[in-house]
């Protein structure tokens, strides 16, 4: 399609559907949306150690990222370079030496080949050297959440994220010891729809009221069974969905350069008394008493790091978004440990990623449904 073809396909006040279902426009974002703008990937915890290894999916390219034998994190495509295997299998592991499971081609955690089996069998023409690893464009790292970038154009990173870094530093900050790391456990679901969906309905307000209507009434009957001290995180995020339209209409919304964006508290985050005192301690520690209340204080439910993430800082939740097709995406949630919190803070988190995440969830039920509903609408021969 010419430039002006696409440009047609928004108006004003009315966008066309093949934005969400024509393949050959998706394959223009992955190449010029997701080919260009700095995703997020990971986080550092996730790599420690010399060898550790995580993987990810750039647009629709495989990627991992290691940790050197020089204690540097580096970022190469996911593929073999003699043959173009899958060098590292699943989503993270350790190894002292990348080798390729397909003819064992072995190379050094900063990329360089090392060793293949009948190397004389190559000629005098071949050059090891020539041969590593292909890297990824950029790596760059903000508070120890890791970025790559496809193309050595554009902006740094900081520029790119502007405003919302305050969001990451509002969930880092939230830590007494200073330091957050990812837990083991990962939530994950697919939908049959377009990956801009979910970023469209985490900034839509409106909906939640009608479309989570019937979880909100079950998760009041549950409230009103088991009392008020004992509503999970879980419960009270079903409960805030039933909001009067008025309420989401007041909250703050704020968009950045770049597509970025958060809105304001939607969702409170409720302690035990006991926690909630020793949790304001460890702050004020690190803080002092103003600093706590500070951090504490910030309200926002969900900052959309476009196009590839979302966090939600008061329940430590990051959420990623994988393109996989047109009409299939992956979200992939993750929980952070707060050093020096207690555990119930932790607990809290755990719940409301399952809750925001898990395809078991009656929140993402509703939506999941409404975004496949949409997809075969979009790719019928209705109205355009």
């Amino acid at each position: 399609m010419k430039p002006v073809e696409i440009g047609r396909l928004v108006e004003t006040e009315r966008v066309h559907r093949s934005v969400y279902s024509d393949p050959a426009l998706f394959s223009l974002e992955m190449d010029r949306v997701f080919g260009r703008a700095w995703i997020l990937v990971g986080h550092e915890s996730q790599a420690r150690q010399a060898g550790d290894f995580f993987t990810a999916t750039v647009g629709l390219r495989p990627i991992f990222v290691v940790r050197g034998d020089d204690g540097a994190l580096r970022a190469f495509h996911n593929r073999c370079p003699h043959r173009g295997a899958r060098l590292c299998p699943g989503d993270a592991g350790h190894a002292r030496r990348l080798v390729c499971p397909y003819h064992a081609w072995t190379f050094t955690t900063q990329g360089a080949l090392v060793s293949q089996p009948m190397k004389e069998q190559y000629g005098d023409s071949f050059v090891a050297a020539d041969h590593g690893l292909a890297p990824v464009a950029r790596l760059a790292v903000y508070r120890g959440f890791v970025f790559v970038s496809l193309t050595t154009r554009g902006p740094g990173l900081e520029e790119f994220l502007g405003h919302m870094t305050t969001s990451i530093d509002d969930l880092v900050d939230r830590s007494p010891d200073g330091e957050i790391e990812v837990l083991d456990t990962v939530i994950r679901h697919r939908y049959r729809g377009n990956w801009k969906m979910m970023f469209e309905n985490l900034n839509d307000t409106v909906h939640a009221g009608f479309a989570h209507g019937l979880s909100t009434q079950a998760a009041r009957r549950e409230a009103e069974r088991s009392g008020p001290d004992q509503v999970s995180s879980w419960i009270g995020m079903m409960l805030a969905n039933g909001k009067p339209l008025s309420a989401f209409n007041d909250l703050e919304m704020a968009t950045e350069r770049y597509g970025h964006s958060y809105f304001g508290g939607h969702i409170g985050a409720g302690y035990t008394g006991t926690t909630a005192d020793a949790y304001f301690a460890g702050l004020a520690r690190r803080h002092g008493e103003a600093g706590a209340r500070r951090v504490l204080g910030q309200s926002r439910h969900v900052t959309q790091i476009y196009p590839s993430g979302s966090f939600q800082g008061r329940y430590q939740t990051v959420r990623l978004v994988v393109p996989l097709a047109v009409d299939l995406t992956e979200v992939v949630g993750y929980v952070f440990r707060l050093k020096g919190a207690p555990p119930e803070v932790e607990r809290n988190a755990m719940e409301y990623c399952i809750g925001a995440t898990s395809a078991a969830s009656p929140v993402i039920a509703d939506d999941l449904e409404i975004y496949e509903g949409q997809q075969r609408q979009f790719q019928s021969d209705g109205t355009d």
